[in-house]
């Protein structure tokens, strides 16, 4: 019989009776161009302590900035979600997903569903969390970048809009969960979302 080597350990219960959980995301999102990420610093748990950590810092190059994308806030067209499973060698790996909105059918629209087709991107979304009154900020695709799936682009049956997917492409997964950000500055979290992270020291 294999034995198996553990590369984590369970350090913590939960306990979900008492407070209600987040369960919905402001409706906005910013798309950052992947290339445009400098620098980055992912805190992982430590296992040995144990520690619980999963976040990230990171900056953006110089005169680069992030792409705000807004919808209805009585909406539910703004959501991150994850995929998990195992490669071939057994080691696990997510596919992030994000929806957002577009609509219209201007050069606008059109220039931005065409570099959102050929572009990667990262995406920053806030969660509303009953525990952070600001919104807890969360990284999808850091490592390898969100693109565009297949879609259909109706906007007769789509309310004027369509709901867009961006998702790891399935030969380069995340190997990690989606990351908690956290700011260089300490309790900016959401400041630095509501910039387009264009102002991180």
């Amino acid at each position: 019989m294999a034995i198996q080597s553990l590369c984590a350990q369970l350090f913590a219960g939960f306990d979900g009776s008492c407070e209600a959980p987040a369960r919905k995301y402001f409706q906005q999102a910013v798309l950052i161009n992947k290339a445009d990420i400098e620098t980055y610093t992912i805190t992982k748990p430590d296992y040995d302590t144990p520690t619980c950590n999963y976040k990230v810092t990171f900056t953006l190059a110089d005169g680069k900035t992030g792409y705000k994308f807004i919808g209805p806030e009585a909406g539910s067209n703004y959501f991150g979600s994850y995929d998990k499973s195992r490669n071939d060698l057994g080691y696990a790996q997510y596919i992030h997903n994000v929806q957002i909105l577009v609509s219209g059918v201007d050069e606008a629209s059109k220039c931005i569903l065409d570099s959102l087709d050929k572009g990667s991107f990262v995406v920053a979304l806030q969660l509303k969390d009953p525990n952070v009154p600001t919104g807890r900020v969360e990284i999808y695709g850091l490592i390898n970048g969100l693109t565009t799936g297949d879609y259909t682009y109706n906007i007769q049956e789509g309310g004027g809009g369509t709901p867009i997917l961006l998702s790891s492409l399935e030969d380069a997964p995340e190997s990690y969960l989606p990351l908690v950000y956290e700011s260089a500055v300490p309790g900016s979290e959401a400041t630095d979302f509501d910039d387009n992270f264009n102002n991180i020291p």
